[in-house]
């Protein structure tokens, strides 16, 4: 399983501005964040919207909500189980290329 340091290294990938790793009731587990009491509920919130539609879609995994927002940093959630990844991406960053940084971070954590 990795480790909240591991998710560190998540602000190294191409696209992302600054993230936050929640459980499922919402605790923050690791971040670069300054507003993680507004992000914190609502990742967990979109996490469990991920989880919802991964059941209905037989299960496959890195399901992900993307909030598209005005000024370009959207803001990705990524169901993990019993955790929550969210991601805001930075406003010049490709949506589908950040995406898919994200997601090949996440199939090589060890």
């Amino acid at each position: 399983m990795a480790s909240a340091k591991d998710f560190a290294r998540l602000e190294q990938i191409n696209g992302v501005a600054r993230y936050i790793l929640v459980r499922g009731n919402g605790h923050v587990v690791s971040q670069n964040m300054e507003d993680t009491a507004g992000f914190g509920p609502i990742v967990s919130h979109c996490g469990a919207q991920c989880d919802a539609l991964g059941a209905d879609m037989s299960g496959k995994r890195y399901i992900h909500l993307c909030i598209e927002r005005d000024s370009g940093n959207d803001l990705l959630v990524f169901s993990l189980g019993h955790y929550y990844l969210g991601i805001l991406k930075h406003e010049e960053s490709d949506r589908q290329e950040t995406i898919d940084n994200v997601i090949y971070f996440l199939q090589n954590l060890s």
